[in-house]
């Protein structure tokens, strides 16, 4: 009961959040799907970095959320999105969004058994008809490209088994060898231009980007990159793909915008444990200066020392 409202709470952790849960109103027959069934197919990882969500647990919490609440609710809704109305609308919504995450999950450790790595998954999954035909499925927010290389990256690690890979270059280094290698830049930029115009654009970012990364102020190689990232952009059904195509566009353009956030905010740090502030403080350090001081902590924070915070070895100056 909260404030007069009956309430049942389905937890479901390890869902779209690492704490998440799933709220049902039996007198309103109302199901809160909080974001685990959204109109769209979400990210199981973020474009901006996270870890990894698991569609196994996800998929089997709906399968839950359909066995605990859908013979007494009449409307569905979530955090972001519109209700759907209808106990058999509800059944069907929350059927299909369990059978996307379940799909992606089960079909990209087949291919993974195969042997394909996370970006060769990416390019031969197909999604069955019946899911293909559920607008709600589709990639608007997430996408199946990304989100089965984040599958791949749940089991296995960044190493694919080709020795190759296993001490490139970094990635400027490798753009100055690739560019020699191919006849320099004038030479890359007439072939890129060429694939341009046959529409191949993704070949055009990637094949320029080492132009880019070898010259950073090649002016003819950025225009060209970012007209590629445009039509990328403009072709894109997934919203957070679409952003990062035209935002790239517009740095190569007009410089990097940056960016307006700050981790060290008064409020934020005001708010944070003793613990909490000892771990900040280690990720600050540099790299050489780490094994020269001691932890800050002792002896400027009141009542800490290394040994009661757990800084000992990892706090460093900043």
């Amino acid at each position: 009961m909260v404030d007069g409202i009956r309430t049942d709470f389905q937890l479901t952790p390890g869902t779209e959040a690492p704490a998440e849960l799933n709220i049902h109103f039996p007198d309103h027959a109302a199901l809160c799907m909080a974001e685990n069934a959204t109109h769209n197919l979400h990210n199981l990882l973020t474009l901006r970095g996270a870890e990894v969500r698991d569609p196994r647990v996800w998929a089997r919490y709906l399968t839950e959320s359909v066995d605990l609440f859908v013979d007494s609710t009449d409307v569905a809704f979530d955090s972001h999105h519109w209700p759907v109305w209808g106990r058999d609308r509800v059944l069907t919504f929350l059927s299909e969004q369990r059978d996307l995450y379940a799909y992606l999950h089960d079909q990209t450790l087949r291919m993974l058994n195969r042997g394909l790595t996370g970006p060769e998954i990416a390019e031969e999954i197909v999604m069955p008809p019946a899911l293909e035909r559920a607008w709600h499925t589709h990639s608007y927010y997430g996408s199946v490209s990304h989100n089965t290389k984040a599958v791949y990256q749940r089991y296995l690690d960044w190493f694919d088994g080709n020795p190759a890979h296993l001490w490139e270059h970094p990635p400027v280094e490798s753009a100055r060898r690739y560019v020699e290698f191919m006849g320099g830049a004038d030479e890359v930029l007439k072939r890129a231009r060429r694939s341009y115009a046959d529409g191949d654009f993704r070949g055009v970012v990637q094949v320029v980007n080492h132009v880019i990364f070898a010259d950073p102020d090649h002016t003819a190689a950025r225009d060209l990159q970012a007209d590629a990232l445009e039509q990328l952009g403009y072709g894109s059904e997934n919203g957070t793909w679409r952003n990062f195509y035209l935002m790239g566009a517009l740095e190569l353009r007009h410089g990097s915008v940056g960016t307006p956030t700050s981790t060290v905010a008064p409020d934020l740090l005001a708010a944070l444990t003793l613990e909490q502030l000892c771990d900040s403080l280690a990720i600050r350090g540099t790299d050489p200066a780490a094994g020269k001081r001691t932890s800050p902590c002792a002896g400027t924070l009141p009542g800490a020392s290394p040994s009661r915070c757990g800084c000992a070895t990892a706090c460093s100056p900043m």
